[in-house]
């Protein structure tokens, strides 16, 4: 179910973004702490599925069939090459495959007549294989004129526009899945002795103003030792979990009091216990 509830300035959310995601961690503020142990913390939605398509071929761009915020679905074609070249080199390949392969047959026939070696029907066998392999690279370079999508997502960026010529490794776009979208907490460190895989919470998304059900899906590996802070990967549950979300949103990931009560206890008898170990022990009274 959606709650709505106030929604920060812009002001103030980017700053906290900035504090708790682009700088790597919590900075030891009394805000963040106090947040923190309130079992509130920022989080970033993000998108699971990311990446740049790049040129794999010099060439002139034909066409580009999507623009940025497009949507487009898997396999749909995105950008395609003017190939006239490459098409050229595949079908002068398969001439000469054509050629190999005729006169293998030619050879084979007549060294059954004995008319010919054994190594000249080697030698043209050989000229068959190397000609198919020719037709096998060509082949490769022509699928690479038309480029496609991977996945259902969206475009973010278009990086180069129509009859630009590229070289091999030009970035073309930037696209993202915009329906595998993932949620990343920046939690205190104190936090992992309780925090563990399936931990539900909720989220409050600043720029929509609604709250929305997550649950942890795999704890930090590492420790940031300057902030003691720990990155978390977190999943949005429900079957409305992603309605009006796109990636780069921010929010508050909210956790209940029961999850916190066993930070709370810890360290409470950490405390406990460092009371006791550091104590002086009793001695003999002096004269």
């Amino acid at each position: 179910m959606i709650h709505p509830s106030p929604r920060p300035s812009a002001a103030s959310s980017t700053a906290a973004l900035l504090v708790a995601l682009l700088g790597g961690g919590f900075t030891s503020t009394p805000a963040a702490a106090e947040d923190a142990w309130q079992g509130e913390v920022r989080s970033l939605i993000e998108a699971k599925r990311h990446a740049v398509l790049s040129s794999e071929i010099p060439g002139r761009i034909a066409r580009m069939s999507v623009d940025a915020g497009q949507s487009f679905k898997a396999g749909e074609l995105l950008v395609a090459f003017d190939c006239a070249s490459y098409q050229a080199e595949l079908d002068g390949a398969r001439a000469q495959l054509n050629a190999a392969e005729v006169t293998a047959r030619v050879n084979r026939r007549l060294n059954s007549l004995r008319s010919i070696g054994e190594a000249e029907v080697q030698l043209a066998e050989a000229k068959a294989q190397v000609a198919r392999a020719d037709v096998r690279k060509a082949e490769v370079q022509a699928r690479r004129c038309d480029i496609k999508a991977p996945f259902d997502g969206r475009v973010v960026e278009r990086r180069i526009q129509e009859h630009e010529s590229v070289a091999a490794g030009t970035p073309l776009l930037e696209i993202l899945s915009d329906r595998d979208l993932v949620v990343e907490l920046i939690v205190p460190s104190s936090w992992m002795v309780w925090l563990k895989p399936g931990q539900r919470f909720d989220l409050r998304v600043d720029e929509t103003g609604a709250t929305l059900p997550g649950e942890v899906v795999l704890p930090g590996a590492k420790v940031d030792p300057a902030s003691q802070s720990v990155k978390v990967t977190a999943k949005l549950t429900g079957e409305i979990a992603h309605a009006g979300l796109i990636a780069g949103m921010s929010g508050t990931a909210i956790f209940p009091e029961p999850a916190l009560s066993a930070l709370s206890t810890g360290t409470q008898a950490g405390n406990q216990s460092t009371s006791k170990s550091g104590a002086a022990k009793p001695g003999t009274a002096k004269p």
